[in-house]
């Protein structure tokens, strides 16, 4: 027995155990606009029709392929190095970097280690957040404070939030921050003891060491920075336990792909479009990531 559209939908809500209005903002309505059409009371419905027929026929084919998502999360041998950095700067409250090339596990590993923290607040930066008032604003929503008027009264309100609670702010990207914004993070680990995690590339490094660290002085004194985390680090175990593959050319193809410029991240995409060619093998492996554009 086929059925109808909104049979369809309701049965999604149903499996997916998500209230009327959150599928209505996956189709794009507004709650009263999908709660009629639910009911079959909706006017002129074909737009709507429509809408939900798109949404649930994407679903469908995203059950029938694998996505990078689906790859797990594995402690690799840099994803065990960040995480017991975190774990440091979490329990000593310092001011800690964690640098390293692009793609290499960083941001995924903080997200499996601070998913279960009720005391940290993770912060993405990027370049519409790096001056001081922007990036503050964020944080202060985070927090559940202030977020309006000048900046010195967004960041006494952070400020006040912080010193009477012990938590963790683990800043992502954190190379787009100007030396401003940067000078009022360190000010909350000085008032509040707060622990502070810088995240990024080498810039955030180069910003803090290099040739402005006379400015940076009262930041880089009290900063901990752990050696950065190179592609060179994976392993043919972590290739191993990341796509349980055996075979010694799909790992050695893995690998490379790791270790190169285009790292962890490339691999796993590359391993994702093969299987959905149904063809993981070595040769597989290898043709897709010459279809991509991927030499190694």
């Amino acid at each position: 027995m086929t059925l109808t559209l909104q049979e369809q939908a309701k049965q999604y809500i149903k499996q997916n155990k998500i209230p009327q209005v959150h599928f209505g903002k996956l189709v794009g309505v507004g709650e009263s606009t999908i709660s009629r059409w639910l009911k079959g009371d909706y006017p002129n419905a074909e737009r709507i029709d429509a809408q939900v027929r798109d949404f649930l026929d994407k679903e469908t084919a995203r059950e029938n392929v694998m996505e990078i998502r689906d790859i797990p999360f594995v402690q690799t041998t840099i994803s065990e190095q960040v995480w017991g950095e975190l774990e440091y700067g979490r329990i000593q409250r310092t001011i800690s970097i964690i640098r390293g090339d692009a793609g290499v596990g960083k941001t995924r590993t903080m997200r499996e280690w601070a998913a279960d923290k009720s005391d940290v607040v993770v912060i993405t930066a990027n370049p519409a957040f790096k001056s001081p008032k922007a990036f503050f604003k964020l944080l202060a929503r985070s927090l559940k404070t202030t977020t309006s008027g000048a900046i010195d009264d967004i960041v006494m309100d952070v400020m006040d939030k912080l010193m009477i609670s012990d938590r963790t702010i683990v800043i992502d990207e954190a190379q787009h921050l100007t030396r401003p914004t940067l000078e009022l993070v360190r000010s909350l680990n000085d008032a509040a003891g707060t622990a502070i995690i810088l995240m990024g590339n080498e810039i955030i490094y180069s910003k803090m060491f290099g040739r402005q660290e006379a400015e940076f002085s009262q930041l880089f004194t009290r900063t901990d920075t752990p050696r950065p985390k190179l592609v060179d680090f994976f392993t043919e175990e972590d290739v191993m336990a990341i796509f349980n593959v055996k075979e010694k050319g799909q790992i050695q193809h893995l690998l490379n792909i790791c270790r190169s410029r285009y790292s962890l991240r490339t691999a796993i995409r590359v391993f994702v479009n093969a299987q959905n060619n149904e063809d993981i093998s070595a040769e597989g492996l290898k043709a897709m990531s010459k279809t991509m554009g991927i030499v190694v």
